[in-house]
């Protein structure tokens, strides 16, 4: 943490109050910028621009975003590095990052140390925001363990990594030895820890606030977590790309998008939808200058709200989170049904402790099941009857009784994914 840092977190907890015209304002700055330092050091997108017949004064306004073509991740993978990060950067002063992968298609980011620290102050705005405090101690549940900032050897933001990869009871030992005020992980790595004490027995833990990131937060697992630990649960979108996308507040009426970070659209066969309506997540960084990415579809899939929050806050909403454009299951006619509705449906069917939901072919899914103790012929049938329920005759239902389902190297385990679906266009 650095004395710009602080000044950056100073900023950002004041300009969330401005008024929607003046956030606005502020976007379109950055906007203007970030077109002209990609136009003028990035290779990429130099000729994206130049074959869309655009230059960086054409950008009068943050509609006129759209008249640059989407950048999907296959397309940044298959580019070199000189091609995508800017020319003015020396890359062995940058940080360089691994996206989680869960797609299946890793990237590779990198970030220049003022963006980093830009991104860890856009984090902890949405943590002090929603009532972390400094001397709170934090235990994070990720895949690899980081080294500790000086700060934290002083006490302030006292972070503790426990790998998901210990055993249930290793980390609920850690936890009950640490007594943290703030837990923080996927949804996923959380709902199984919450499982656990809701079978076995409640044990010394008793967070304050719990943060949810990096894949889809269902109703039933934040109702889990809120019975089970008896306490609040603030959702947060994300992504290595872009750091802090958008996040709950208090008022839990949606996520309030960074837009002094960020310009996030939702778009449907390559031109932007307004609120109310579905579509795949695009987002451009305002604060990523050594690797910028602009209109880049992240793959997930959102609605933007038409209402401001009750909160006050001038940052506007994104309605609801539907989870990854491949969770969608696709009939043989196109028809796509929603992730969030599936996963809520089969959550309610007794005797389940864990499942998996794979889309092989246009005519048919298996459905992999974990029982629990509750679990009897009859969680099979009714099963299989949910689903069906949901996606009628379009696709035949296969449900086969499992051991285990082993998460992905990212810890997160994707209730659903379809290999036929190719998502929204």
């Amino acid at each position: 943490m650095t004395l710009r840092s602080i000044f950056d977190l100073y900023q950002l907890r004041k300009q969330q109050w401005l008024d929607t015209e003046k956030l606005k304002k502020t976007q379109l700055k950055k906007l203007r910028f970030m077109v002209d330092h990609v136009y003028r050091n990035v290779r990429y997108y130099r000729s994206l621009l130049d074959s869309s017949g655009m230059k960086p004064e054409d950008i009068r306004t943050t509609e006129d975003l759209a008249r640059i073509p989407i950048t999907t991740r296959q397309r940044v993978q298959k580019l070199s590095e000189e091609d995508i990060v800017a020319m003015n950067v020396d890359l062995k002063a940058c940080k360089n990052i691994l996206t989680a992968g869960s797609s299946g298609m890793p990237l590779r980011v990198y970030l220049r140390q003022d963006d980093n620290d830009f991104y860890e102050m856009l984090w902890a705005r949405t943590f002090l925001e929603n009532g972390q405090r400094i001397f709170d101690r934090i235990v994070d549940f990720k895949y690899h363990i980081p080294r500790k900032h000086w700060f934290q050897y002083l006490g302030i933001w006292r972070k503790t990594v426990i790998s998901i990869l210990d055993n249930m009871e290793k980390k609920i030992e850690r936890l009950e030895q640490i007594q943290p005020d703030v837990l923080r992980g996927n949804p996923f790595e959380l709902s199984k820890l919450a499982s656990y004490l809701q079978r076995e027995g409640p044990r010394e833990i008793e967070p304050r606030l719990i943060f949810s990131m990096g894949s889809l937060l269902d109703q039933r697992s934040r109702a889990l977590l809120e019975s089970v630990f008896r306490t609040e649960v603030f959702d947060c979108y994300g992504a290595t790309e872009f750091g802090c996308i958008a996040w709950e507040c208090s008022a839990h009426e949606g996520y309030h998008i960074n837009v002094d970070a960020v310009i996030l659209e939702i778009v449907r066969n390559e031109e932007s939808v307004g609120p109310r309506e579905r579509g795949r997540i695009v987002c451009t960084g305002l604060h990523s200058s050594a690797m910028p990415l602009i209109r880049y579809d992240l793959g997930d899939i959102g609605v933007l709200s038409d209402h401001e929050c009750s909160c006050g806050r001038g940052l506007p909403l994104l309605e609801s989170l539907e989870g990854r454009a491949d969770d969608f299951l696709v009939s043989s006619t196109g028809i796509l049904y929603s992730p969030s509705v599936i996963v809520n449906e089969i959550k309610s069917v007794a005797g389940i402790s864990q499942f998996r939901i794979v889309q092989d072919s246009e005519v048919g899914v298996s459905v992999e099941i974990v029982p629990d103790r509750h679990f009897s012929p009859k969680t099979t049938e009714e099963a299989e009857n949910t689903l069906k329920k949901i996606v009628g005759t379009d696709l035949e239902v296969e449900v086969r009784i499992v051991d285990e389902i082993l998460s992905d190297k990212t810890g997160k385990i994707r209730s659903i994914s379809s290999k036929v679906n190719k998502g929204f266009r």
